[in-house]
């Protein structure tokens, strides 16, 4: 019997199984598909190394940078060349404006600058700061609370775009204490959202030149092939867990192809929709809740063009906003992004398509989402060429959408399986942030309550 068995192999649960390793508990990893890493994937295109999902990580929540370093992976990381991106408005790409946090505004000239909102939307965005406090009890969306304080504009062109472009949402669903806590936050100072923001940053004093993201030169899946070759034979791939059942004298066994696997303590960081069948027989309202979280599928198109034949790009990529229509949502032109993907004669472009509530992109063949992309990256950015290598990645169902109340949801499935399936611990993207620092975080955790189950305590 081992100490824990970790159920599935994303960074999740792969930092959950080092927290465990390092502390000297018998741990064991399964994982259904025949290789670790989840959504983190970097192959080759080009002769060149490019991420096919993550690329970078954020640096202001250390968690990911501290697992670097246990790696021994931090002289390695890398800095983004340019964080300067822009954004489809008003028929041309636009920048964004530089003084705003996770797209609110903080400043009303740097705004009208940018060229992003119309006149009318630049008017009704100076109407937070004479507005009075309007703020509701429960937990809003995103949207919600951005409309209210700054009007539609902002919120269509500038608050949704950036904040879709990390979960491929919608953030008139999405939760604003769970899903962007660093908003919930900036926005508790003052009924004006501009002042709050203003406050918030003022008592932060964050360091301007200090870098926002890093990343690794050979790809985010570097990380990933550190963690387990650290691991080793701790992992077994291709061990979907089929079901699993409480033992008369304690602990759990987990049945796989290869036979049962006998734990003491077990910790669940598969997605919900996997999670959800293992738990029906045992905790039915663990079970449902984890059932009806959603999820967006997304598809990456990463393309290798030679340089001699496309114009560099003057920024780290673009993003389209949900209402324009097209199937493309963002581009990172990642030679330019990147300083080690920009030295050779190949330019690097990733384009994304699908968002929840669009899933067009995932029921076309390759070759129309790469002609309708080639035709929309013509006119928004004035690429002409034809690229000399393609490569389409599909996530289907890749990305948890955290709508309002996900907090109180996820707390309801924590307390539902300390009652009905004591040792049993489930955590991932799903629950308390989907950035690799927060799945890093919350592996963390789920190690300790799951080590000190396991010893008893």
């Amino acid at each position: 019997m081992a100490d824990v068995v970790v159920v599935g192999g994303g960074i999740t649960g792969l930092t959950t199984a080092l927290t465990l390793f390092h502390n000297d508990v018998d741990v064991r990893l399964l994982e259904a598909s025949d290789r670790v890493g989840g959504k983190i994937l970097t192959s080759y295109l080009r002769g060149t190394l490019v991420d096919e999902a993550a690329d970078a990580f954020l640096v202001r929540e250390p968690h990911m940078l501290e697992l670097c370093e246990q790696l021994n992976l931090t002289q390695d990381l890398v800095s983004p060349a340019t964080g300067a991106a822009k954004i489809w408005s008003q028929g041309a790409l636009r920048p964004l404006p530089k003084k705003q946090f996770l797209g609110v505004p903080f400043d009303l000239d740097d705004l009208a600058a940018s060229g992003v909102l119309s006149e009318a939307g630049l008017a009704r965005a100076a109407e937070d700061l004479t507005m009075g406090a309007d703020a509701p009890r429960a937990d809003e969306s995103v949207g919600s609370l951005i409309r209210r304080r700054l009007g539609d504009e902002v919120m269509d062109r500038l608050v949704g775009p950036l904040l879709g472009g990390i979960n491929a949402g919608d953030a008139d669903n999405l939760s604003l204490q769970g899903g962007v806590p660093r908003l919930a936050e900036a926005a508790a100072h003052d009924p004006s959202l501009i002042r709050s923001v203003q406050l918030h940053l003022q008592q932060t004093k964050r360091d301007p030149s200090a870098p926002i993201f890093n990343g690794h030169p050979n790809g985010t899946g570097q990380i990933i092939d550190a963690l387990q070759e650290r691991l080793k034979t701790r992992i077994a791939l291709n061990q979907p867990v089929t079901g699993m059942e409480a033992n008369p004298a304690g602990g759990w066994t987990l049945h796989t192809p290869a036979g049962p696997t006998n734990a003491k303590a077990v910790v669940i960081t598969c997605p919900t929709f996997a999670a959800s069948p293992l738990l029906a027989d045992h905790s039915p309202t663990a079970s449902q809740a984890l059932a009806d979280i959603d999820y967006a599928s997304v598809t990456f198109v990463t393309m290798a063009f030679d340089k001699a034949d496309i114009q560099r790009f003057d920024g780290s990529g673009f993003l389209i906003p949900r209402g324009e229509g097209l199937l493309m949502t963002a581009c990172s032109w990642a030679s330019a992004k990147w300083a080690h993907l920009g030295d050779g004669p190949t330019e690097y472009l990733r384009v994304s398509a699908g968002h929840s509530g669009d899933d067009r992109a995932m029921h076309m063949s390759d070759e129309d989402v790469v002609a309708q992309l080639l035709e929309e990256l013509s006119w928004v950015a004035g690429v002409e060429a034809t690229p000399l290598e393609v490569r389409v990645t599909r996530w289907p169902r890749a990305l948890p959408q955290y709508r309002p109340g996900h907090l109180e949801r996820v707390a309801g499935i924590e307390e539902a399986l300390a009652t009905d399936t004591p040792g049993v611990f489930a955590t991932g993207a799903a629950f308390r942030g989907l950035g690799l620092p927060a799945c890093v975080q919350q592996g963390r955790i789920a190690a300790h309550a799951a080590e000190a189950f396991a010893a008893g305590g």
